[in-house]
């Protein structure tokens, strides 16, 4: 009996010490329970170093590149198929085709190497132009064309006996610029059998013709071929000189 008291001090000493360890196995074990609906506990360091911060730079910098991407994006439809186009592709026939646009719909004027003529009526969807034509030697038929790129436009017709071909066109009438430069402009166009005139930046007139989609500049000592590109922006002639498309001819030059 005289070792009871004792032996309880010993008993609730025990209980004092076990008690907190208990606790913090407990809270530990709780943490732990936790951990997978929170989802970031085991991957960050210690409270201090949530990587709040992080959302908050991430889209700071993802804003300038997406708000750059979208400026850099294409708006709208491109340069206007308007004026004068050379047929590159024969499949039609050699020839060429003067567009006029109202709205969405497109009349086309079509002149060919032999003497023919003929219409086109279309409607422009986006960059796909959807067309009907006929001629003055009886053909007709039906046929589509999709603007690639400013000066280039290719696709397929049908005629009245239901044969295919396909008809590829480029923009050659207008100004194009002699090493790039644009002080040095050639003011370029043509005709329905591809003869060429150049009008230099020193007034003077040169001559060439159209084969396809091949240019030959005709000089004193025989003909130099230019090449164009298939976005049909660029002429790279046998001598190493180049011209560089600098736009649409205006009215009157």
């Amino acid at each position: 009996m005289i070792c009871r008291p004792h032996f309880r001090g010993i008993v609730a000493a025990s209980l004092l010490v076990f008690l907190p360890i208990a606790g913090g196995w407990a809270n530990g074990r709780g943490q732990d329970k936790l951990e997978p609906t929170g989802g970031r506990l085991s991957e960050t360091k210690p409270p201090s170093k949530v990587e709040a911060p992080r959302p908050s730079r991430k889209p700071s910098k993802r804003t300038p590149n997406t708000a750059k991407a979208s400026a850099q994006t294409p708006v709208g439809p491109m340069e206007s198929i308007e004026g004068k186009w050379w047929t590159t592709g024969n499949d039609f026939g050699t020839s060429q085709v003067f567009f006029e646009l109202n709205g969405s719909s497109v009349t086309g004027a079509i002149r060919y190497a032999d003497g023919r003529t003929g219409t086109l009526n279309g409607v422009m969807a986006g960059k796909k132009l959807n067309f009907t034509w006929t001629n003055s030697a009886g053909g007709q038929g039906t046929g589509w064309l999709e603007q690639s790129w400013n000066n280039f436009m290719g696709g397929a017709f049908k005629n009245e006996r239901g044969a295919t071909g396909s008809w590829t066109l480029s923009r050659i009438n207008g100004n194009w610029c002699f090493g790039g430069s644009r002080s040095r402009i050639r003011r370029v166009t043509h005709n329905e059998r591809g003869q060429l005139w150049i009008l230099t930046d020193d007034s003077g007139i040169e001559v060439g013709h159209l084969e396809g989609p091949w240019i030959f500049l005709h000089g004193e000592f025989g003909n130099v071929k230019g090449t164009m590109n298939y976005k049909a922006n660029r002429v790279d002639f046998s001598t190493g000189a180049y011209w560089i498309w600098c736009g649409p001819r205006l009215p009157g030059t």
